[in-house]
């Protein structure tokens, strides 16, 4: 009974440590739609290479209100090495307003007045 507890801790444990370890971003303000579960989930499968900013963080906004942070390289832990060319240094707000679709992943979404004719 013992050995099952501690290896069920040590699963939890470890798998919690693990994933904390990759989650580049920080949820500063939770909307009323998704829960917080909902979004990390959704935010640690996006790729966000080529939205975070070499010195600030680079901040999301949700359609339910929530408003989620990129770190920036600075913060970023260096066993994570990503790519200089997931940097970047003229954008630290995002202008789309993002969403989860019900399969889980996140879509980004645009007026069309935000557009510019080529």
């Amino acid at each position: 009974m013992r050995t099952t507890f501690f290896t069920l801790f040590l699963i939890l444990f470890f798998s919690n440590q693990s994933f904390s370890q990759s989650q580049n971003f920080k949820i500063q303000n939770m909307g009323r739609k998704y829960s917080e579960k909902q979004l990390v989930t959704a935010l640690f499968n996006a790729d966000w290479c080529g939205y975070f900013h070499e010195s600030s963080r680079y901040t999301i906004t949700f359609d339910d209100g929530a408003t989620v942070e990129l770190l920036s390289k600075k913060e970023i832990s260096s066993s994570e090495k990503l790519n200089d060319a997931c940097f970047q240094n003229e954008n630290i707000k995002d202008n789309g307003i993002y969403k989860i679709h019900e399969s889980g992943a996140l879509v980004r979404m645009l007026s069309a007045r935000n557009t510019s004719k080529n």
